[in-house]
């Protein structure tokens, strides 16, 4: 159970990162001229930061609520293979800001694109490793 519980942090922590540091590169410019004016710090570090704590909302939140029933599901089917993990977790990386911004505004736009892409990547690197880690899980339980 433990090993579980690192292999998932591991999962959403990497997905985090990867859905985060697009936006992070982005606003680091803002950030460092902000500071270059004199502003408080603080504010410029939560600039950068901003887009790392809602990567990882979302990132922790799909894990949970689609991440786990998939796990669930797919090992009692016995179809249990890394690449469905990275495939799923693209799709839904993709589509999560869709959804969202629809049941926020009603309607989606141009503008999602510069959410999905990340989001896409991110859900990609987090199904990967949640996925290269029940494999090397399965293969053990085989050898047994």
């Amino acid at each position: 159970m433990t090993n579980a519980l690192i292999a998932f942090a591991r999962a959403v922590g990497w997905g985090t990162l990867a859905g985060a540091v697009p936006y992070m590169a982005l606003l680091l410019a803002p950030m460092l001229l902000s500071l270059w004016d004199g502003e408080d710090p603080l504010s410029a570090a939560m600039l950068v930061l901003f887009p790392l704590a809602l990567s990882g909302a979302f990132v922790l939140g799909s894990a949970l609520l689609f991440g786990l029933p998939l796990t669930f599901f797919l090992s009692e089917s016995a179809q249990e293979h890394g690449g469905t993990y990275a495939m799923a977790g693209a799709v839904l990386g993709l589509l999560m800001p869709v959804a969202v911004t629809l049941s926020m505004s009603g309607s989606v736009g141009g503008e999602v694109l510069f959410l999905s892409l990340p989001g896409g990547f991110a859900g990609l690197v987090t199904g990967t490793s949640w996925g290269r880690w029940r494999e090397a899980q399965r293969a053990v339980q085989d050898a047994l």
